[in-house]
């Protein structure tokens, strides 16, 4: 009989051969591989990360530019509202408007208040003032409304304004009520019953108002000579309080406001630090350079530079006419000299915009000639950049911006201002007040 063979130790080989790890060679690979999807993980991660900083930095600046443009279109639009001209009174001409002012392309160490650094112009950029009653125009029941202490040569008075307008239509007091309350030197603009170009601009006098009429009838007691009633003066019809204006059809709060670019810069008492710039607001009292301040013994210039929005590297004023004063304006828009409008401008050009070329002087016929040209529209352009630096991206040169001309040897055209990226953005508004 044959005898039984043991497997034992084939089963032992087979075991063994099956619990057997990688070779060497697999492990290379595997671990290659792996290496090579880890990097390409990493790299998308990262580009991933890079773009959505670009997208945050650029969605900032786009907001930043939204809020500049916003402030600046809600103000400038109601510019003149309430009768002021555009340059009527004496020593306003163009562009030093009554409405409407423009100081173009500053020179450096320009302030907005003298003796305050905080108020430094960024040089290159223009400065726009408007003026207008921007909160409540009221009616007034012209019968007997204005009082006049001497009516040859008038130095104070009075004007009633009730709830209740000749229309029938409620107007609220209570924003004068407050002024008189605070004690604010607020200037108010008096419009002639005769023609709406009749107007006086005086200072209120809380003293000598009278507010025992509770929300429904208001005497506001005004000056007009003396302190601030001097400088408020300059903005009335001819420059003085006029004397044909005996009754008062409407009475406003008259405000101005300054919308400049601040140059800041990333350490504060280093102007050679990197330029950190903002739009920024100033309020005055018209036609003065005092800041404008509710309580008359507050010393704070806060309101000589209100900060509206970041990393605003320039803002650009342009005016259009219609110099024809036919209801038409023209816009050289292809450069070639010649547009099928009307207009010959001084320069040879078809050209109703002013402060849009470098060639355009404020001074020419065209703009200050008779009849005096009629202003249509206000064009604003502001520039803004990124908070922070793209290293791998360069801006391109800037060269044009309305007026402003830029060179290549312009700070703002070295590289380390061109690795910010930056972005235009221009509005046009229609001035319907003037």
């Amino acid at each position: 009989m044959a005898r039984a063979r043991s497997t034992f130790g084939d089963i032992g080989a087979v075991g063994a051969a099956q619990q057997a790890g990688f070779t060497v060679v697999e492990m290379v690979v595997s671990l290659g591989v792996t290496i090579i999807l880890l990097v390409a993980v990493l790299t998308t991660f990262d580009l991933n990360n890079k773009v959505a900083k670009v997208q945050t930095n650029v969605a900032d600046m786009q907001q930043s530019l939204r809020v500049a443009q916003d402030e600046l279109v809600r103000t400038l639009r109601m510019s003149g509202r309430g009768g002021l001209p555009l340059t009527e009174p004496p020593g306003f001409p163009l562009p030093q408007g009554v409405a409407l002012q423009i100081s173009d392309n500053v020179a450096a160490n320009t302030f907005m208040l003298a003796g305050d650094p905080e108020t430094r112009v960024l040089p290159g950029t223009d400065v726009v003032t408007t003026r207008g009653v921007f909160q409540t125009l009221y009616q007034t029941n012209t019968s007997g409304a204005l009082w006049l202490n001497d009516q040859a040569n008038p130095t104070r008075g009075t004007v009633t304004i009730l709830n209740v307008t000749p229309g029938g239509t409620n107007q609220d007091l209570e924003p004068l009520i407050t002024a008189i309350n605070a004690g604010t030197q607020e200037a108010i603009l008096l419009v002639s019953t005769l023609d709406d170009s009749i107007h006086a601009v005086v200072q209120l006098v809380p003293g000598t108002s009278d507010i025992t009429g509770g929300p429904n009838k208001v005497i506001l007691g005004f000056s007009i000579k003396g302190g601030l009633a001097d400088n408020f003066g300059t903005l009335s019809t001819g420059g003085v309080f006029p004397a044909s204006l005996r009754n008062v059809a409407y009475v406003g709060i008259l405000e101005e406001y300054r919308y400049y670019v601040r140059e800041e810069h990333a350490i504060t008492a280093d102007p050679t630090s990197e330029l950190a710039p903002k739009l920024a607001r100033a309020r005055f009292f018209p036609g003065t350079n005092t800041p404008y301040r509710t309580n008359p013994a507050d010393p704070s210039n806060a309101n000589a530079h209100l900060d509206l929005a970041d990393n605003i590297l320039d803002l650009q004023v342009a005016l259009a006419f219609d110099s024809k004063n036919g209801g038409a304006r023209a816009d050289d828009t292809d450069n070639t000299g010649t547009d099928d409008t009307i207009l010959e401008t001084a320069d040879g050009k078809d050209d109703d915009w002013l402060f849009n070329s470098a060639s355009d002087r404020p001074t020419d016929a065209v703009w200050t000639g008779a009849p005096s040209p009629a202003v249509q529209y206000l064009r604003i352009t502001t520039l803004a950049r990124t908070d922070k630096r793209d290293f791998q991206y360069q801006s391109p040169l800037l060269t044009q911006l309305e007026d402003h001309t830029y060179q290549t040897s312009d700070d703002a055209n070295k590289a380390v201002a061109r690795s910010y990226r930056r972005r235009p953005l221009r509005t046009v508004i229609d001035l319907r007040n003037l």
